[in-house]
């Protein structure tokens, strides 16, 4: 596909999840709200296939009220790296064919006046696809096993990405696309679904800027839906 007609395709598809959000949203009002969500993420390349990640950062409501402020530290290892020719991730992560993680996570929420901390110890298996065309697919499952203000549940994430590297005359990005659904244990039932629609932005080996639209739906929650608007900062270190 020649990159002008993927880039209107690209376009014309977030145009559509946006209309259609907002539709939705609008025959909803009053379960709908909006947040942002700033995000600043440290990884870490050691030796022998090895990372450390760390993040922090905020989701708050706009006209309504909700804060959350949450940071997160976890090791991984990469197994069996992309041989063929196609164009570098500035992310190691996605140059394996399988990623295995393990980590902790702190949330604090302030939702209508009413506090909420949560501690998670967190484990995912990431299997990773090169296509033709220079597009990934990746399948990243991840537990989360969570006390919330001391009450344990646990929590079965499944996201489901694609993205496609694009360049124009030295100038590199990535739109992507994802769905992730989650189980709640303590429910036994699906009923979270997040869809992403955000371009990453790489410069050069040590910096990456995503940016991207979210629609969050659980009508089990309070409030039953959020489009998010997302602004990540990640910073890349290595021991070489």
């Amino acid at each position: 596909m020649p990159i002008d007609h993927f880039l209107r395709a690209q376009i014309a598809l977030s145009l559509a999840a946006l209309c259609c959000s907002n539709a939705f949203g609008q025959s909803q009002t009053d379960l709908t709200e909006t947040q942002v969500n700033p995000e600043i993420d440290a990884h870490w390349q050691l030796p022998e296939q090895w990372r450390v990640l760390g993040y922090a950062g905020l989701q708050q409501g706009v006209d309504y009220s909700y804060q959350q402020w949450y940071a997160a530290f976890g090791l991984g290892y990469q197994f069996k790296r992309f041989l063929f020719p196609h164009m570098q991730n500035i992310d190691p992560d996605k140059e394996h064919y399988w990623l295995f993680g393990l980590g902790y996570e702190y949330l604090r929420t302030i939702q209508t006046g009413k506090t909420k901390d949560e501690n998670r110890i967190t484990a995912d298996i990431t299997p990773g696809f090169r296509l033709p065309g220079e597009f990934l697919i990746r399948d990243r499952n991840w537990i989360e096993f969570r006390w919330i203000n001391g009450a344990y549940s646990t929590t079965y994430r499944n996201q489901l990405s694609v993205e496609h590297d694009v360049l124009i005359e030295q100038f590199h990005f990535n739109p992507y696309l994802s769905a992730e659904a989650f189980y709640d244990g303590q429910k036994h039932s699906w009923n979270e679904y997040w869809y992403t629609v955000g371009i990453y932005w790489p410069y050069q080996h040590v910096f990456m800027l995503d940016t991207y639209y979210r629609r969050e739906n659980c009508p089990t929650c309070t409030p039953a839906y959020w489009n998010t608007v997302g602004l990540n900062f990640n910073f890349y270190f290595s021991e070489k």
